[in-house]
């Protein structure tokens, strides 16, 4: 079973503010926190998925509020549509949801 290797509070922190910019999409992890092979401060790997492309609004609203937030790891966002077949193969071979489309 795939984990997400992220303690409760900053999952509720990135969780809260996926909700309020992207609440429409669903947003899966990926990377060294959801492989295990990651370190206290390793960053927050994501991909937001949906029928169209994320905004430049919408991508800098989150960009600002991860920043701004009292998280003490960095959060790369990866837009699904914007990357290579090869990179979604990539990511599909290890991730997890953590936000389902509304």
């Amino acid at each position: 079973m795939t984990k997400l290797h992220l303690e409760k509070a900053y999952l509720d922190i990135v969780k809260d503010i996926l909700k309020k910019n992207i609440s429409s999409k669903t947003v899966i992890a990926f990377g060294s926190r959801v492989t295990g092979k990651y370190k206290p401060h390793s960053d927050l790997d994501i991909c937001v998925l949906g029928k169209t492309p994320l905004t430049l609004l919408e991508l800098a609203n989150l960009h600002e509020d991860f920043s701004e937030s009292s998280l003490p790891f960095r959060v790369d966002i990866v837009d699904w549509s914007s990357i290579s077949a090869e990179f979604q193969n990539i990511i599909k071979t290890n991730s997890m949801v953590i936000q389902k489309e509304k």
